[in-house]
């Protein structure tokens, strides 16, 4: 054997680089590559299935009833060998459907014959993405381990084994750093919020926390949490929000991001009136578009609250949980007026919950209070209603107010030349950082012109990002064939442009 071949390093270099399939062959060739072959193969299980495959299909079989069995119990010589695999696991992630082989597993936990806590001794995430959590009990039990720090449970079906079994979360896995108990019918959050309460109240070290709005120690706890970087609540309504805690005597400190979903954004408003303070970087709003009586002045209330409580926010996100754009709250500029204060703002993200009519003068205001933004996405969807819309003039604008930005999704009228010289519309001012801007269903009639100015406005630009007509809301457009056309040639000019200027430059 090669002398390279002794050294530790290099043999696990070449485990976590050999492809997964093989692994098993590698660990065949030698005691020298074993033992890494195995760590590398069992290290991150892509799903539950292998734990099966350890045992003897010939002990599995049928009663006369057409259960599932075991037709003899599992021997010490097989529990071994499957014990040195699951020692070796850090990582459990189950997306497939597990139907096929929930009953294998289930008695399988039920036949381990030594303490549950020594099954998955080095267990470090655990994320089960699929239904039939209920039926999987057993395994949870094994898998709540004191190693385990990232913890993610879809939860599409419920039963008082699962309920009981939610509540000692927290004392079975103290060391959690990150925990999402994503509910699929919001109606159980009654139900399940008193042991969920129970679980989160144990944990202190959580920097990550996805969950509905608790019952008051678990609201008390969470906002005392140091740790805690990014929180996302799911609000009910505050007519249903009962409560023993004095007024806004609860405040979020600390955080990088907050992120806040309810049916209505009045909701969100409601619960951020209910706080004394919010310090995040980042608040991202989630609500539905088309909810009942869902109108502008919502936003207008939550930017208002959001300014009083929040007032060193960096990053704004509205959006709606389906980006059903063709349904989406109409909005007017002056409905943010109250953010204008927010002089650090670096992202402005609302293009999936409002349609904006905006001049080239008021999109001019709005942004002229954020020097500092990077991002702003106000829409890609041109809505047939709206009359109003920025041109090339309220680009070019945009690019001198905010000169650090790169990311832009804004719709408008590339008809409207008046006053502009395509070949230098800028009049020398240009971004350099920003490419692949969206522009969604803008009009367009003249793509060389288009391509022009846009090449002219930013220099880097490697052509207009049309991501958002394939299989997103643009897709069923009925215009969508000849836009595409149009937008694809704007793109072939704009690469024929950069060739020829490569070319200059390089001469």
């Amino acid at each position: 054997m090669h002398q390279a071949l002794r050294l530790t390093e290099i043999i696990d270099q070449i485990s976590w680089h050999t492809d997964r399939d093989t692994l098993p062959d590698l660990a065949l060739t030698c005691r020298t590559f074993e033992g890494p072959a195995l760590d590398a193969l069992w290290r991150n299980l892509p799903s539950l299935e292998p734990l099966i495959n350890c045992i003897p299909t010939h002990l599995w079989g049928h009663s006369f009833q057409g259960e599932l069995i075991l037709l003899r119990p599992i021997d010490t010589t097989t529990w071994a060998t499957f014990r040195k695999y699951t020692f070796r696991v850090h990582s459990i992630t189950q997306s497939e459907d597990p139907s096929s082989i929930i009953e294998h597993l289930r008695i399988l936990m039920l036949s381990y014959p030594y303490p549950s806590s020594t099954m998955f001794p080095n267990l470090r995430s655990l994320a089960w993405n699929v239904h039939e959590i209920h039926l999987a009990i057993e395994f949870l039990r094994m898998a709540f381990v004191s190693s385990l720090v990232s913890l993610d449970l879809r939860i599409a079906s419920i039963s008082p084994a699962l309920i009981c079994m939610l509540s000692t979360i927290g004392t079975a896995c103290p060391n959690l750093t990150s925990f999402r108990p994503q509910v699929d019918n919001p109606t159980w959050n009654r139900e399940l919020v008193p042991f969920l309460t129970q679980a989160i109240c144990q944990p202190h070290r959580l920097s990550t926390l996805t969950v509905c709005e608790l019952e008051d120690p678990g609201m008390v706890h969470v906002t005392q949490l140091q740790s805690l970087k990014t929180l996302w609540l799911y609000i009910g309504s505050s007519s249903l929000r009962h409560t023993g805690l004095p007024p806004q005597s609860l405040g979020l400190e600390c955080l990088e991001l907050l992120g806040l979903q309810a049916i209505r954004l009045n909701h969100i408003t409601d619960f951020l009136r209910s706080l004394r303070t919010v310090q995040s970087k980042h608040i991202t709003a989630v609500f539905s578009s088309n909810a009942f009586e869902q109108h502008s002045n919502f936003i207008s209330e939550f930017c208002t609250i959001l300014l009083e409580r929040c007032d060193s926010l960096e990053a704004i996100t509205l959006c709606e949980p389906f980006y059903n754009t063709f349904h989406n709250v109409y909005a007017q500029p002056g409905n943010f007026g109250a953010l204008h204060r927010l002089r650090n703002l670096t992202h402005f993200d609302v293009e999936a919950a409002c349609t904006i009519s905006i001049s080239d003068d008021e999109l001019g205001e709005l942004v002229n209070a954020w020097p500092k933004l990077k991002t702003l996405r106000l829409s890609f969807y041109r809505d047939p209603t709206i009359t109003v819309l920025p041109t090339f003039h309220g680009l070019i604008n945009v690019l001198r107010l905010c000169p650090e930005l790169v990311s832009l999704s804004l719709v408008i009228d590339t008809t409207q030349l008046d006053g502009i010289n395509v070949k230098s519309p800028g009049n020398g001012n240009c971004n350099n950082g920003l490419q692949e801007p969206t522009i969604g269903n803008s009009p367009i009639s003249s793509p060389l012109d288009v391509a022009l100015v846009l090449n002219s406005l930013l220099p880097n630009l490697p052509g207009v990002n049309l991501e958002v007509w394939i299989g997103g809301p643009l897709d069923a457009l009925f215009e969508k064939p000849w836009a595409m056309e149009q937008w694809k040639l704007v793109n072939c000019l704009i690469g024929g442009f950069r060739v020829v200027r490569t070319q200059c430059l390089g001469q």
